[in-house]
């Protein structure tokens, strides 16, 4: 019987976190309670006539959107079937078979998962008042360095001169910086490390997933280098980002209506929710993400207390950080339920 590579028994599997019974009460994988803009539908059911094609293995309408959008040319641009696909692309490119990556503690799951996958050494360095500690992250020597930004699943963010001054004295060899929250920011344009991957420095990893609400359509992007970025083309399955998915993406950039709605309510209602948790005594992690980390002397009763109003949200023991729990920032009527869940002695 055919075995699987030995290093293979060492991974945890990633587990998802679990829908509510209803929609309102799903808090546990930050997706969007707003969801996708309303020309995303009408797109994507114009281009079902053409789903017996295969699609544009390149995304090169996408990829030309992205390029005027980042100032970049299309050649640092690579669509994937989500920014994890990239994630994994990286993996396979730079670490297999005994190379080295750092990120923080906890980290980012697929970061850790795809680093197991391919049998490379991770170093993982514990956070420093729930941030990222660069200065310890800059004296390994690695391949790869991660940094999500903001951090998950803590909420908390680097400055842009912080993560410039990691990337000038980092001993990795590339930086990758995955902003897939970073549309929740106070202010994304200045946060951003999009500036370093235009010059080479660093790449960054973006998502449709969250801000666009497009986590089931899988769709997301890397702005590198063009040298890393013919590197993973010729790595990555032909096919891998579906026709529907880049019309869809497509169609959501444009509509910046609703992009700006998303970030209000997502900014009004993490206030709201912090101050939902804080007024019923839990200490929160000041956040610049679409959820909250809690801080709580009893995770488990935490989870089943919100649970018995209809609200699944995620274990902080799930994500590397016991003795918390991750709450995505809610629709209104699933404020309405965390808020009676807290009511509840």
């Amino acid at each position: 019987m055919i075995r699987p590579r030995p290093w293979l028994d060492r991974i945890t599997p990633y587990r998802p976190g679990r829908q509510a019974l209803t929609a309102a009460g799903s808090m546990a994988s930050n997706e969007s309670p707003i969801g996708a803009s309303p020309r995303v539908a009408a797109a994507v059911a114009k281009a079902m006539t053409g789903a017996h094609h295969y699609p544009d293995p390149l995304a090169t309408d996408l990829r030309q959107r992205l390029a005027e959008l980042h100032e970049v040319s299309v050649e640092h641009i690579l669509v994937g079937n989500g920014s994890d696909e990239l994630i994994f692309l990286l993996a396979w490119a730079y670490l297999a078979h005994g190379g080295q990556a750092v990120c923080a503690d906890p980290a980012y799951r697929v970061d850790e998962i795809s680093s197991q996958v391919v049998d490379a050494r991770l170093t993982k360095i514990p956070l420093r008042n729930w941030t990222h500690d660069l200065q310890a992250m800059a004296d390994v020597a690695a391949d790869i360095a991660y940094v999500v930004n903001p951090h998950n699943p803590t909420g908390t963010t680097l400055g842009r001169q912080e993560i410039e001054s990691f990337v000038a004295r980092a001993q990795s060899r590339l930086v990758v910086i995955d902003e897939a929250y970073i549309d929740f920011t106070d202010d994304p344009a200045a946060t951003s490390a999009i500036p370093l991957a235009r010059k080479g420095k660093a790449a960054v990893l973006r998502t449709f997933s969250k801000v666009y609400g497009l986590a089931g359509l899988r769709i997301g992007y890397l702005v590198a280098d063009p040298a890393i970025i013919h590197t993973l083309r010729t790595v990555r399955a032909p096919f891998s980002v579906g026709g529907l998915a880049q019309t869809a993406a497509l169609a959501a950039l444009e509509d910046h209506t609703h992009y700006q709605a998303v970030r209000r309510h997502t900014v009004q209602h993490r206030a709201a929710l912090t101050d939902l948790f804080t007024s019923a005594g839990y200490d929160v992690v000041p956040s610049q993400a679409n959820f909250v980390l809690v801080r709580t002397e009893d995770e488990d009763h935490l989870v089943a207390r919100l649970a018995e109003h209809g609200v699944s949200v995620r274990p902080g023991s799930a994500l590397g950080a016991p003795g918390t729990v991750r709450i995505s920032v809610p629709s209104r009527p699933g404020m309405a339920l965390v808020e009676q869940a807290l009511a509840t002695a």
